[in-house]
């Protein structure tokens, strides 16, 4: 047995952050051929519309939950292209971390320790703003800056298993409704194009409850208080999308 005192995310565990983001590159490592795109994949029929399917990573921070938390997860959508907008529906999987001091036989160390598990079940648009580089088509070009924006319901879910018989106070589950919005860059827009972006969400600030539990006996507890008005998160996306 071990025992574990969560702390803060703290300045340093950027270090994280950063690390997972220099990872989310392979995703679109496919993407990234040197050769004229025409020649890596061929092009979609009337490339500027169809069905869509996308996959890929997120990572980042969810804050007011009540502690901020690095979130690292896993996207999917499917949606419709109609030239400059595309509209998604999109599922995202997160597993939330906290970083806390872990005592074993061997000492102390710092180890980021899964807290619980994020789901995230949004209704999407996309809207190509600036084509940059060479048309690849008689439609897209090489690069394309885009903005995005919807509404999700996001569901968290609090596990105390790493935590048992420290005394920790773990928040109730909660079901939220979000505003998202975002922005990045499209490569390759073809029949696989390659998507880097941030995504924003917000929602109103809500009391959170939450309990106490040593061994098999727990309490219901309020969780400190709060001054904000608003709980928002902040996750760095990677994906390839298929245009068909």
């Amino acid at each position: 047995m071990h025992g574990v005192w969560p702390l803060e995310v703290p300045m340093s565990n950027f270090r994280w952050f950063a690390l997972a983001s220099l990872c989310l590159g392979f995703t679109g490592v496919v993407s990234a051929d040197p050769l004229p795109a025409d020649d890596v994949v061929p092009t979609a029929p009337k490339a500027s519309n169809g069905s869509t399917a996308r996959v890929g990573t997120a990572v980042g921070f969810i804050y007011g939950a009540p502690d901020p938390v690095l979130a690292l997860g896993l996207q999917a959508a499917i949606g419709q292209r109609f030239g400059r907008l595309g509209l998604e529906a999109e599922y995202t999987y997160l597993d939330l971390r906290e970083h806390g001091v872990v005592n074993t036989l061997l000492g102390t160390t710092e180890e980021s320790l899964s807290v619980g598990e994020g789901h995230r079940l949004a209704a999407m648009a996309r809207f190509d703003v600036i084509q940059l580089g060479p048309k690849v088509d008689r439609n897209r070009a090489l690069v394309t800056l885009y903005v995005e924006g919807g509404a999700a319901v996001a569901w968290n879910h609090w596990s105390n298993g790493a935590l048992t018989g420290m005394g920790r106070t773990v928040p109730d589950d909660t079901k939220r409704t979000e505003g998202q919005t975002g922005f990045g860059i499209m490569i390759f827009p073809h029949r696989v194009a390659w998507l880097l972006g941030w995504r924003f969400a917000v929602s109103p600030h809500q009391d959170a409850t939450g309990s106490v539990c040593r061994g098999v006996s727990c309490r219901a507890v309020m969780m400190p208080a709060d001054n904000s008005m608003i709980d928002h998160s902040m996750l760095f996306q990677s994906s390839l999308e298929f245009t068909f």
